[in-house]
């Protein structure tokens, strides 16, 4: 069966009850999402199956009016009765088929699962670099030739606050590889270049986090059409500091001014006792266009691991 959102509360209950334990409490969106609070922002379809009235499998595909040619492809799961039975099959064939018809071009998903590997592979999903993930593109692109031609020629972009429309748009974002070690420090954002990503629709959450407590917030830069190339973020510390940090993609790289001064007015906003950032010791580039915002050098910041390497890191202060 196909659901979109919203969906009934008692299914919404019985799908998380299914996932849960299986996922080990670990989703990639929350029942509200299911419930449509998302609405008219994101468009969530969920696939099912069940044996004997049972819920036996399930799994869903997140896009958004906006960019309906990129999705999110997760929770993909079937109960210990039903494995190695094809549901799995059937749901991604499913979920992939629906995603086309609807206009979808780069389906994306993050797997860890060699077995569930084997089955995207077959269906036509192909694993990205530095990666945990796996897209599966409608006209047979390698994901490394999508990558390019997706940031080519898109024009200017507009700073703006993101809404969950931006789920799927930001993943090329994300999984491309940036020649920056460290793309944001507030949410621990490595470049698949140097780091392994291991998440797909959870970016979404983990950049949403940020905004939860009403602490702190992050700002998109975003194209006419809705793709998204930069990203920033600010935090206001326990101390009344605030830390902000963001990138952009290399051919948009005129949008990160404009997003890390967004994200230092909304600190200002909040009488921020020090503005500062953090930046790897490695990252020429990305600090010397923090002095150019008239960020000074503080001193050492806190190291961070890359890959079972230690590095250093300066915090740059705002004048």
């Amino acid at each position: 069966m196909k659901y979109q959102a919203p969906l009934e509360p008692q299914l919404v209950d019985e799908l998380f009850d299914f996932w849960l334990p299986i996922f080990e409490g670990q989703t990639d969106v929350t029942p509200d999402v299911l419930l449509g609070h998302e609405l008219p922002h994101s468009r969530i379809i969920v696939h099912t199956r069940r044996l004997n009235g049972k819920l036996a499998g399930a799994c869903l595909v997140a896009t958004s009016e906006a960019t309906p040619s990129l999705g999110g492809f997760g929770e993909v799961a079937t109960s210990s009765d039903a494995r190695r039975s094809g549901i799995a099959t059937a749901l991604s064939q499913q979920a992939l088929d629906d995603f086309r018809e609807q206009g979808g071009q780069a389906l994306f998903l993050g797997t860890s699962n060699p077995d569930a590997a084997r089955i995207y592979f077959r269906l036509g999903w192909r694993k990205l670099a530095g990666a945990n993930l796996m897209v599966n593109i409608s006209n047979c692109d390698s994901p490394e030739e999508f990558l390019v031609d997706y940031f080519r020629g898109l024009g200017s972009a507009t700073v703006r606050t993101p809404t969950p429309a931006d789920r799927a748009p930001m993943i090329p974002l994300l999984v491309s590889p940036h020649d920056w070690q460290v793309l944001d420090f507030n949410t621990s954002m490595l470049s698949t270049r140097y780091a392994v990503q291991g998440s797909c629709l959870g970016l979404y959450r983990r950049y949403l986090a940020i905004a939860d407590d009403e602490q702190g917030a992050w700002f998109c830069a975003s194209t006419a059409h809705g793709e998204i190339v930069g990203l920033s973020t600010v935090r206001l510390e326990d101390d009344g500091s605030c830390r902000v940090d963001g990138f952009a993609h290399r051919n948009h790289l005129g949008s990160w001014q404009a997003l890390l001064q967004t994200a230092v007015d909304w600190s200002v906003g909040r009488s921020a006792s020090q503005i500062y950032a953090t930046v790897s010791i490695e990252d020429d580039e990305k600090r010397t266009l923090f002095e150019s915002l008239n960020f000074k050098n503080g001193g050492a910041g806190e190291p961070f691991d890359l890959g079972g390497r230690q590095v250093a890191t300066l915090r740059l202060e705002l004048q």
